[in-house]
């Protein structure tokens, strides 16, 4: 027998002997088979999942270090574990410390150096506007009676006139006095002017120096003085009367007036009257 019919004669046995082995063993041979083929699968699982500690450790370490990037918490530990130093990312540029001393601007002012001139300090002032001051008539007129002021003088502002029963300016002052009381010149003068006022009566205009010129009003109809005449001081020139119309029903008084310039004055300001008002 030849090497080839040898060979197909042994697998031809090999075959017969593998069924009859099957045949009597292929329930084992089956289990043994499904459990070669679990172990290898097992294995194969068990090889894909192995990791080292290490591995392990810096897995869990990175995902918790993301957490925390993205929770805005970077300084957060990302585990417990000693042995993991996690560093974090910076939130903004921190400043640059500085060893040197900061030095602030002086408040001292520099010396001057040598040959300079030191600055002239100039006051603070205020400047004073330009007056012009009126020469000031006699220093101090006489009464023209004695009495006390019942009217005031009121220029700039009104008060209230019982015979005309309505609020007025007045241009000069009331002096109260009996009617027939003796009226004087307040200065020397010259008498200006004698006349019978519409409202205020009798009335003699005396014209004194420094523009100065005083007016009585109110007189008895019979004066002592003509117009020309020239007065002394404290000199009778009337007596006080009732012929002021817009003044009737006032009590009995002297209306004297004081002029300076052509303007209407206050006469308190010139004159030394009874200060207690009636």
């Amino acid at each position: 027998m030849d090497k080839k019919s040898k060979l197909r004669w042994r697998l031809k046995q090999l075959r017969i002997r593998s069924k009859v082995f099957l045949r009597r063993n292929g329930l084992q041979v089956a289990v043994i088979a499904a459990l070669a083929l679990m172990g290898g699968a097992a294995l194969m699982i068990f090889s894909e999942n192995r990791e080292t500690p290490n591995e392990q450790v810096n897995n869990s370490g990175d995902q918790t270090l993301d957490n925390a990037i993205q929770n805005g918490n970077a300084t957060t530990k990302p585990t417990d574990d000693p042995n993991i130093a996690v560093t974090p990312r910076p939130t903004g540029r921190p400043e640059m410390p500085s060893d040197e001393p900061t030095l602030l601007p002086s408040t001292t002012p520099a010396a001057n150096p040598a040959g300079s001139p030191n600055p002239t300090h100039i006051p603070d002032f205020t400047p004073v506007p330009n007056v012009t001051l009126t020469p000031e008539p006699e220093s101090r007129y006489q009464p023209p009676v004695d009495g006390n002021i019942i009217r005031i003088f009121a220029i700039n502002s009104l008060i209230y006139s019982e015979t005309l029963n309505q609020w007025m300016t007045h241009s000069g002052v009331d002096i109260a006095g009996s009617k027939g009381s003796e009226v004087r010149s307040i200065a020397e003068g010259t008498v200006e002017n004698v006349y019978n006022d519409d409202m205020l009566g009798m009335t003699v205009v005396i014209s004194h120096a420094n523009g100065c010129v005083s007016v009585y009003s109110n007189l008895d109809e019979n004066v002592d003085v003509s117009i020309g005449d020239t007065v002394r001081s404290r000199q009778v020139i009337g007596r006080i009367g009732a012929t002021a119309i817009s003044e009737c029903l006032e009590r009995s008084h002297l209306h004297f007036e004081l002029h300076i310039n052509g303007e209407p004055v206050n006469p308190e300001g010139l004159i030394l009257f009874n200060k207690e008002q009636e």
